[in-house]
């Protein structure tokens, strides 16, 4: 966040797949900017061992405003984001390699108030493993078993928001990340609800049709008097 916090937010970065928690020699495909308005964007990271480290053969392919990792290590490990050469950004993403057998297969880009959310504890065999359950914690408390393997957010809650990881029974624990909920703002209600408006607007509409009668008649009658 303090990265971001430095720059005007100007791009966004994807990664695909879109999770933050991978495996050992796990591919990362990282892209700047959207469609149409990636070009100068370039990718950066943070590790434990560089700082502000370019997107190069040393670690990275680079291809257009994408970057491209082969093999993850736990060397990659990391905050990455997108910049400018006008020193603008864009979000960031932690990436998080593991060694180890468990994996939290869970976005790494904030998800909106509502959305269906999955949580996908994942041991090295992967999709192949079915019928196992998994615990999951949120900010180190129990939120219980999903017994095939997951947790479903129905519509997902700031309240949701918050750290988390999962436990498979043999393999032992996944490291933790952050799911990011964004808030959705509540529209303004209306000044007035349609039904009461329409009648409303009938009401004035009357008062001017017996207003302009009201005056019509006054008319006659004043020409009549004179008239007789």
């Amino acid at each position: 966040m303090g990265i971001t916090s430095l720059c005007l937010m100007l791009s966004t970065l994807v990664i695909h797949p879109n999770r933050s928690q991978f495996f050992s020699y796990d591919s990362v495909t990282l892209t700047c900017g959207e469609a149409g308005s990636s070009d100068g964007w370039i990718l950066k990271r943070n590790t434990s061992s560089h700082a502000s480290q370019l997107c190069d053969s040393d670690w990275g392919v680079s291809n257009g405003s994408s970057c491209i990792i082969e093999d993850v290590y736990s060397s990659d490990s990391g905050m990455y984001w997108c910049e400018s050469e006008l020193g603008e950004c864009s979000n960031s993403v932690n990436v998080i390699v593991t060694g180890g057998d468990v994996i939290l297969k869970s976005p790494a880009l904030p998800v909106t108030e509502g959305d269906k959310v999955t949580l996908l504890c994942s041991n090295k065999e992967g999709e192949n493993r079915k019928n196992f359950s998994a615990k999951f914690f949120k900010d180190g408390v129990s939120i219980g078993t999903g017994p095939a393997g997951n947790v479903t957010f129905l519509k997902v809650s700031t309240s949701d928001e918050g750290f988390y990881h999962c436990e498979l029974p043999t393999e032992g624990k996944s490291p933790q990340s952050w799911l990011a909920v964004k808030a959705v703002s509540a529209e303004p209600p209306p000044l007035m609800p349609v039904p009461k408006l329409v009648c409303a607007v009938l009401l004035v509409v009357l008062h001017v049709v017996i207003f302009i009668v009201c005056v019509n008649i006054h008319r006659k009658l004043v020409k009549h008097l004179r008239e007789s």
